[in-house]
């Protein structure tokens, strides 16, 4: 499948010396040149390309059964943003070995652990160890060690994406809301340079602003414990279960998955990511689900939920367990060999244990729950609780430059703060530098050429995202 990729894949170097062409400047609009910026530039090629996205697209789901493939083409025709979601490997295609990292990164020194499948619905609300709402990534599935660019580059892309979603929006709106963005994570960075607040820095109802803040103050008191359990559970004899033949996202799993789900709990215990573990209690098992119809880049993997007692003999204070399979991460085919090495230095070719790690440098106070495990169809599971205050910000509402640019501002600050505290903050052996240091020392007197490299990209990129999706709706 690999060769039969690279065949295909003829426009990703041609997008990769279009991206070439823009290092010395600025993007141009309809609106005409940037005044800040030294110089216009040619921005990212983009082009139809059926044939090519067609090909891709079966080579990414072919494994997939019949039904499940067609439930994700069905919601990747939704929008060109759900086609995003759902065609990441796209993007590392297109951009992942881009020269355009090298004016402000493209080094092992400007490596950190990166999401991987960056776009806003991957950030969200969910407690943290301490139980308090935070802010923060929230899907870690594609997580790779690679350029921080590559990060900031494919959230920019989503906020326009979004934007054009809402309509209303032009094209000078657009580059306002990407610089606000791209801004807004340098002067992070610059922060965290002079001091250490990346590794306890946190977006909370207290800490953030505007209708973020209204958001997460919202799910605070919409949301509790009780209410998930209702949701996804009911009760047999006084004592919940799961809720497989009533909840449509739910469904039956064979004896056999069951016991080997029951019998695997001692074990993944012991592989959590650390900190303080709860209590024995919370790994009695009470009822195992196979997990349906859930994300978009992710469905067809396998997916279980797993009930497990609370601290008490309360009915009310049970846990979930999400138990995920993890494939290879999108990126691995087209960052290079030398990331890739540096990336499965980490977790020795287990990608549940890559995921987990990941988590741990990229959060603060992370889930105790994390862990992973492994079954007998010989693939690694990652292990996370899922969170009674989970969701995802409505971008719907972002409908004013003033609400989408307020936002795109603090998307810059989450981003940075995770990206700072994986760097030696997180492990000096897997990355001895100081990203937040070399960061601000690769673009200082120059975020302009900062901002406008990021536009050059994100702009264009979410016009080929738009061909691609009708490409997508032609063919399939």
């Amino acid at each position: 499948m690999k060769e039969a990729r690279a065949a295909r894949g003829g426009l990703g170097l041609v997008t990769s010396i279009a991206v070439l062409s823009c290092l010395a400047g600025c993007a141009v609009d309809a609106g005409g040149e940037f005044a800040d910026d030294p110089m216009p530039v040619r921005p990212l090629a983009v082009a139809s390309r059926t044939g090519d996205v067609a090909a891709e697209i079966d080579a990414a789901n072919e494994a997939l059964h019949p039904d499940v493939r067609a439930e994700k083409y069905a919601a990747m025709s939704a929008s060109p943003f759900a086609f995003f979601r759902g065609s990441n490997h796209l993007y590392w295609r297109d951009l992942g070995a881009s020269p355009a990292r090298f004016p402000y990164g493209g080094q092992p020194s400007t490596r950190a652990v990166l999401a991987g499948d960056m776009h806003v619905d991957n950030m969200g609300a969910f407690d943290d160890a301490e139980g308090k709402v935070v802010y923060a990534l929230n899907d870690l599935d594609q997580a790779v060690l690679a350029d921080y660019q590559l990060d900031v580059w494919r959230l920019a892309i989503s906020i326009v994406l979004v934007a054009r979603a809402n309509g209303g929006f032009t094209s000078a709106d657009e580059a306002t809301v990407v610089d606000a963005f791209s801004e807004a994570y340098l002067d992070a960075m610059k922060a965290y340079a002079a001091s250490d607040a990346e590794r306890t820095r946190t977006f909370t109802e207290a800490t953030t602003y505007g209708r973020l803040n209204d958001f997460l103050d919202d799910v605070r008191d919409r949301k509790s414990r009780k209410k998930m359990l209702d949701e996804w559970t009911v009760k047999q004899s006084g004592v919940r279960v799961l809720a497989t033949a009533s909840h449509p996202d739910l469904g039956p799993v064979t004896p056999e998955v069951e016991a080997e789900l029951r019998a695997q709990i001692p074990a993944y215990r012991a592989r959590q990511l650390g900190g303080s573990s709860p209590p024995a209690s919370h790994f009695q098992v009470k009822s195992v689900a196979r997990r349906l119809h859930a994300g978009l880049g992710s469905l067809g993997v396998a997916r279980y939920y797993v009930l497990v007692e609370g601290a008490s003999a309360s009915q009310d204070d049970d846990r979930i367990l999400d138990v995920k399979e993890q494939p290879l991460a999108a990126a691995y085919e087209y960052v290079g060999g030398e990331q890739v090495a540096a990336t499965e230095a980490l977790c020795a070719g287990n990608q549940a244990l890559r995921v987990v790690l990941a988590h741990g440098a990229l959060g603060y106070r992370v889930d105790p729950f994390l862990g992973w495990l492994r079954l007998s169809d010989g693939e690694h599971y990652s292990v996370r609780e899922r969170s009674p205050w989970k969701a995802t910000f409505p971008t719907e509402e972002l409908t004013s430059l003033t609400r989408l640019t307020k936002l795109s501002e603090q998307w810059g600050e989450v981003l940075a703060a995770h990206h700072a505290r994986s760097d030696r903050d997180w492990d000096a052996g897997i990355q001895p530098h100081d990203l937040d240091a070399t960061i601000k020392a690769r673009s200082a007197g120059d975020h302009a050429g900062f901002r406008a490299l990021v536009r050059s990209i994100a702009i264009p990129y979410a016009d080929q995202v738009a061909l691609d999706h009708q490409s997508f709706l032609e063919r399939f």
